[in-house]
């Protein structure tokens, strides 16, 4: 039925003619869909990358330098310069030595010195030693947990990504779980640290030529996802046990640092040590691939066993970029190891000397001293044994030095 619009006289008759127009059965009219070529969506895509990364400098910084052409001497102050198509960044240097909360970033700590906020920081050890539980410690603490004291931790607690290629799934229910455990126990965990470890893949998925890519594209994927701001690898040395000829390694850390530049995160990795003589301190060189990872970190701290129990280290560090260097002899930080209820962590003893653990030998200038120490433990009725452990020496060594102390005599050697 055909309708001429000059006949129409009524609502009625109108909304007769024209149903889509006036909630009736038939569909409203929709135009063809726009049909872009690859160029033009391409062109589309930009703009609005552009548009969004506009509006977010403007929202995050108050100025829109994409439309500023010159520094003004009035905006000076308050300069604080970033493009999408500029590589640099640029503030007045005063703006950099100001930070919220009154502290800068880079002091604030996440584990002590051992660890600041903004770093890449690598936690170094002997296979045994216990890396992964302090590691596994520090991140409870970070993520919202039980903190380990007296190490400092300024700053307010967040996600925390642990990258797990250590243990299995059995390994670490064993590990944080008790014989007296029941179902409904509280986690020793809180819900902000989350672990991620590999799963078993039979074939790459489509868009990688190799497992290292894939590794790395995952690594980079999952911390975003995730939105992260800690983030724990343990540990590198799975990639590689060559690390410094390891493309795949390099890579990674190189990923890393961008990530954390990027994202603002903090980051550990966990690295090995070469097997080493027991009586020698630990140094950057016993660490696998020390040059390649010395470079990429900002800090590093080794975790040492200890002559004066099995169940003593102690904690030393090794690289700072961010604060003063420690006295690594007489700031060695001693921690005991040790499981409580469903959780196996460190607490803390006290700070010694590095030569009390790994039992270097005395040299002439520092026998009065020693002395001292045994004269000070034996006063307290410490043992001959117990001393020779807290010193890191032998039985016969304490027993020659209380001789001589008892005929008011100088050791005869130690």
């Amino acid at each position: 039925m055909d309708y001429d619009d000059e006949s129409i006289d009524t609502l009625e008759e109108l909304m007769e003619s024209y149903p889509h127009l006036y909630g009736g059965n038939e569909k409203p009219y929709e135009p063809p869909p726009i049909r872009l070529n690859a160029e033009q969506q391409r062109v589309l895509d930009t703009t609005r990358a552009e548009i969004v990364a506009r509006d977010q400098v403007v929202e995050e910084h108050g100025e829109n330098y994409h439309y500023v052409d010159k520094l003004t001497e009035e905006k000076l102050p308050r300069l604080n310069f970033r493009r999408f198509d500029n590589l640099f960044l640029a503030r007045p240097a005063n703006a950099y030595l100001n930070a919220a909360n009154g502290k800068p970033k880079s002091e604030r700590r996440l584990f002590g010195d051992f660890w600041l906020e903004g770093e890449m920081t690598v936690l170094f050890g002997e296979t045994g030693s216990g890396k992964s539980v302090l590691a596994m410690q520090i991140a409870r603490a970070l993520a919202g947990g039980p903190r380990l004291e007296p190490f400092e931790m300024d700053v307010e607690p967040g996600r925390v990504a642990y990258f797990d290629f250590e243990l299995t799934d059995d390994q670490f229910q064993k590990r944080y779980t008790s014989d007296a455990s029941r179902p409904g126990e509280t986690s020793p965990f809180p819900d902000n640290l989350i672990r991620c470890p590999p799963q078993v893949l039979r074939s790459l998925p489509p868009g990688f030529e190799n497992f290292h890519d894939f590794l790395i594209g995952s690594i980079t994927h999952l911390v975003e996802y995730l939105d992260a701001k800690f983030i724990i690898l343990d540990n590198i040395t799975w990639l590689s046990p060559n690390l410094e000829a390891s493309p795949t390694a390099q890579r990674l850390m190189k990923t890393l640092v961008q990530l954390k530049k990027e994202l603002g995160i903090s980051i550990l990795v966990l690295a090995h040590t070469q097997k080493r003589f027991s009586r020698t301190p630990i140094e950057i060189a016993h660490l696998n691939g020390s040059k390649m990872l010395s470079v990429f970190a900002d800090s590093m701290f080794a975790l040492g066993t200890s002559r004066r129990g099995k169940r003593l280290r102690y904690i030393k560090a090794t690289k700072h970029r961010n604060t003063p260097d420690r006295d690594a002899e007489t700031e060695v930080a001693t921690v005991k190891i040790g499981k409580e209820g469903n959780f196996l962590g460190f607490t803390y003893v006290d700070l010694t000397d590095e030569r009390s653990h790994n039992g270097w030998s005395y040299g002439q200038a520092d026998r009065p001293e020693f002395v001292e120490q045994v004269r000070g433990l034996a006063e307290r009725q410490f043992t001959q044994r117990e001393i020779a452990e807290q010193l890191g020496v032998g039985s016969t060594t304490i027993n020659r030095c209380l001789k001589a102390l008892k005929r008011k005599e100088a050791p005869v050697s130690l």
